[in-house]
């Protein structure tokens, strides 16, 4: 087989100071800094809701953006509510001023009807955030969903979040009110880690006790501590620290070997926010992927490789369309038997100095995307992966109907191990299960 260009991973790793926040200081000009942000407020004005309790939402948001200060050049606020469908309340250019925002906001009326969370998502997307509504491209984009129970359509919900999260700079939290709320649909729906964006309070009325914290995360988002280490100013995310601090991890990423440019892309854009969760380092955790050409000796990215060069490597790659010839799935996964997780004397080729061998306690887990059925030789290949003497932990995400099978659930450790989702567009929803199935609190 001929050499091909090698597989390539993800564009940036954000390491992160530890402070959980902002003090709370009770004044928006003293607590949020001077980076200001474009800030969309999305209130559930469905038939479940009360008067009473409405009004309590409306009283919490203008706690809320009582904090910011508000102005043309300072933060803007916008707003949208939704029933049966999306409806404007004012754009993100309307208002000058904190009065003009409070009394506006103080004017609205429920409207009743069903929960229609999708079509508020992608109205926030495809209207509100555009150059002509208001919404500044250099400025961080937070928008925040309030709902009292689950949406008419969950998978839509979560195709129009992610569409919505993958647009630069946008911070998404959800926050759910009562008991008919679904906790997984929130987490689908919110940014990234969920302890950071999603939040959950008993009734309306104990929305107030979450007004300060809500604050204190914005703020994080729109004017964040200081980073380490930085590779571009794409989006924060925030690092789970403790992953890989009690045991060492070592992570392999596979793509399916049958993807077209655009599947491809999606999944190096899943991997890249996967790993943005991981504490990446020599001691802790190590990450590598799977070479389109599984006859390479080494993987574009090694597992031996420091996090210094690892940052200036993937400062220059950019993803590369699938090779005409591919390789089987059987192939990935015999290379990450015979390969992936074998440390090498020396350094991949174009890489500085190389991390010190691993020790053998560390834990392995190989994360593959399977888009087609695989044969009765992957799976083969699997049960060696995960026998005795390798004990490769395999996570599996399943992209369309026509690879769940028996077999491609073979492949994977467990039932919990195993994801599905209906296509490459849904990838981003899965990133808090996957990277929380990598390192379980």
């Amino acid at each position: 087989m001929s050499t091909k260009r090698l597989f390539l991973l993800f564009a940036q790793f954000i390491f992160l100071h530890s402070n959980d926040g902002f003090p709370n200081t009770g004044s928006g000009e003293s607590l949020c800094g001077s980076r200001p942000a474009d800030v969309v407020f999305v209130l559930d004005s469905s038939g479940s809701i009360s008067n009473g309790n409405f009004n309590r939402q409306i009283r919490f948001v203008t706690d809320v953006v009582d904090q910011f200060p508000i102005g043309r050049s300072s933060n803007r606020i916008g707003m949208v509510s939704f029933s049966n469908w999306a409806q404007l309340e004012f754009h993100l250019k309307d208002y000058e001023n904190k009065a003009q925002v409070e009394a506006a906001i103080g004017e609205m009326v429920p409207m009743n009807g069903d929960t229609n969370t999708a079509s508020a998502l992608a109205y926030v997307r495809d209207v509100m955030l555009t150059s002509e509504n208001g919404a500044r491209p250099e400025v961080p984009h937070v928008v925040v969903v309030l709902t009292d129970g689950r949406s008419n359509d969950p998978r839509k919900t979560a195709l129009e979040a992610a569409r919505l999260k993958q647009r630069r700079d946008v911070h998404l939290f959800a926050i759910g009110v009562g008991a008919e709320v679904d906790r997984l649909e929130l987490t689908n729906m919110a940014s990234t880690p969920s302890d950071q964006y999603v939040f959950t309070v008993l009734n309306y009325a104990a929305l107030e006790t979450i007004k300060d914290l809500l604050t204190n995360k914005t703020c994080r988002v729109t004017n964040p501590p200081k980073f380490t280490i930085t590779t571009t100013s794409d989006p924060l995310v925030q690092v789970d620290q403790a992953c890989g601090s009690r045991r060492p991890v070592d992570v392999l990423f596979a793509a399916s070997p049958f993807a077209d440019h655009n599947a491809t892309r999606a999944s190096l854009t899943f991997f890249r926010d996967v790993a943005s969760r991981l504490n990446i380092g020599p001691d802790a955790v190590r990450v590598g992927v799977v070479p389109r050409d599984c006859d390479a000796v080494v993987p574009a990215i090694s597992l031996r490789e420091a996090p210094e060069s690892l940052l200036r490597r993937l400062k220059r790659q950019h993803p590369q369309s699938a090779a005409a010839e591919t390789t089987a799935v059987a192939s990935v996964l015999r290379y990450i038997n015979d390969v992936g997780f074998v440390d090498r004397q020396r350094s991949p080729a174009g890489a500085a100095a190389a991390a010190p061998p691993r020790a053998n306690n560390a834990k392995r887990v190989a994360l593959m995307i399977v888009d087609s059925a695989v044969d009765r030789t992957a799976v083969d290949e699997a049960i060696r992966a995960k026998g005795e003497g390798k004990d490769v932990e395999m996570l599996v995400v399943v992209v369309g109907k026509d690879a769940l099978d028996e077999r491609t659930k073979a492949v994977a450790t467990s039932a919990e191990h195993l994801f599905h989702v209906s296509s490459y567009d849904e990838l981003s929803s899965l990133v808090d299960k996957v990277s929380s199935s990598i390192c379980p609190a």
